[in-house]
This record gives structure tokens, C-alpha cells and sequence, in this order.
């Protein structure tokens, strides 16, 4: 029965039956490697979304941590405010002017500047009792544990993060 059809036929058909094997095995592979592709962008995505649920797991108890915490000092200023006033109402106690030479050198150190030379040299009574600065100070300190206490918390978060890149 080969017989019946030519050389160059048979070799065609041979041609195109390989040419047809091969594009079908070219297409099978570049539909498995789509898949594998698809399936890694999955394991990516998901892995991603683990990360991003521990992280957000991680912000979540570093904020409310902060939060505690700063709620506590506030509670702890109060008192201390309290205890000023109570301190200041005193009526035995004797409030003395503050002189604008202490005032100068307290705002130059407070804004991490030098103070004006002619503010120093101005040894005149100012506004300002020694009241008003124990009331200034503890603001002050209030503000620098605020700090403080952000920086810690900012720096436990940066390292809890890291942790989990890591992992």
C-alpha cells in the first residue's frame, strides 16, 4: 500500500507529522509553564498576605502598648500637676518673681539655641513666677517622656518587623 504513493509524499507527510508533534508539544509545555507561573504568583500572593497580617498583628500590639503606656504617663503628669497646684496654692509659701535673665537662659536651652547677650545681662523681675517655670518644666518633661516613649516604641516596631522578614 506504500507503494501506491510517491517519495516526496511519504517524506511530507512525515515532515508535517513531526511538525504537527512538535507544535503540539510546544503548546502543552507553554501551557505547563503558565500554569507553574499562575501557581507561584499564588504561593507569592498568599505568602504575602501572611506577612502582611503578622505585620499589621505586630503594629496592632505595639499600638496599643504606646497607648497604654502614654495614657499611664498622662495619668502620672496629672497627679503631678495636681500636685503643684496643691504646692502653689499653699498661702504659706513665698512665690518670687523670676528674673529675665533665668527666663532667657531657660527658652535659649529649651529651643537648643544661644541666648540674645542683651537678654542675659537684664537682671529685671519678668512676668514669670517660679511657679509659672515648675509648671513650664513638668510640661517639658511630660513632652520629652512622650518622645521617649515614641522612639522605644517606634524602635520595638522596627525590630518586631524585621523578625518577621526574616522568618
Amino acid at each position: 500500500m506504500f507503494s501506491l504513493i510517491p517519495w516526496p509524499y511519504r517524506i511530507l507527510a512525515m515532515g508535517l507529522l513531526c511538525v504537527a508533534l512538535f507544535a503540539a508539544g510546544y503548546v502543552k509545555g507553554a501551557r505547563a509553564e503558565q500554569l507553574a507561573a499562575v501557581a507561584a504568583d499564588r504561593d507569592s500572593m498568599l505568602r504575602v498576605v501572611k506577612i502582611e497580617r503578622r505585620q499589621a498583628a505586630v503594629s496592632n500590639a505595639i499600638a496599643v502598648a504606646h497607648e497604654t503606656g502614654r495614657t499611664r504617663d498622662r495619668l502620672v503628669y496629672r497627679t503631678i500637676e495636681k500636685e503643684i497646684i496643691r504646692y502653689v496654692a499653699n498661702p504659706a509659701r513665698l512665690v518670687a518673681r523670676l528674673d529675665r535673665s533665668w527666663v532667657c537662659q531657660h527658652d535659649a536651652g529649651a529651643l537648643s539655641g544661644l541666648p540674645d547677650t542683651a537678654c542675659i545681662l537684664d537682671a529685671s523681675a519678668s512676668d514669670f513666677t517660679s511657679d509659672d517655670a515648675l509648671r513650664v518644666l513638668v510640661r517639658n518633661y511630660e513632652a520629652a517622656k512622650e518622645n521617649e516613649r515614641q522612639l522605644i516604641d517606634l524602635q520595638a516596631w522596627i525590630r518586631a518587623q524585621g523578625a518577621l522578614e526574616a522568618t
